[in-house]
């Protein structure tokens, strides 16, 4: 298999898909931590129907409001405020563009309580489609195959590897 050269487009799509992922994640946070109650933010970053598989489930939202609700990105939402989240960091992110419309991004992120301890750390592998101009998860599949968060945090090199992109934290 050929791989192709980097382009000066791929740079901008990687360049915007990091910035997206940088609004997605402050969002995240400050609905869990409560500075934030418009769930309808998050759809900013999804498009419906949206895929999520992990290790013991698969679902399907089939449309925004099951994005939002309790079955969805909502139930995550009230799990967290319920378990003392405080914040966030994108790990590592790994964007490999597949072409102008669609790019699959490996994400490592690491949740922390109010005293900084870390939560959980998980991995997931997002398939992106640009929509309306902007860059939205289709699909989603948490790939931490339960490994201690230690080795899900190891530094592996990789082309176009970005490493501790801050997010912001609820303090």
């Amino acid at each position: 298999m050929k791989i192709k050269p980097v382009t000066a487009n791929d740079s901008q799509i990687v360049s915007d898909i990091l910035e997206m992922f940088g609004r997605y994640g402050s969002t995240f946070v400050d609905l869990v931590t409560g500075k934030r109650t418009d769930m309808d933010a998050l759809l900013n970053f999804y498009s419906a129907p949206l895929r999520f598989i992990g290790p013991t489930f698969h679902m399907v939202m089939k449309d925004e409001a099951a994005i939002v609700g309790p079955n969805g990105m909502g139930g995550e939402i009230d799990r967290l405020r319920k378990a003392n989240f405080a914040g966030s960091t994108l790990g590592a992110c790994d964007v490999a563009v597949l072409n102008d419309q669609a790019a699959l991004v490996d994400a490592i992120w690491l949740r922390r309580d109010s005293g900084g301890a870390l939560m959980e750390a998980f991995a997931v592998t997002y398939l992106l489609a640009l929509t309306a101009g902007e860059w939205r998860v289709t699909s989603a599949v948490n790939t931490s195959k339960r490994r201690s968060a230690e080795d899900r945090n190891k530094k592996y090199s990789t082309l176009m590897r970005t490493t501790e992109v801050p997010v912001l934290n609820a303090k």
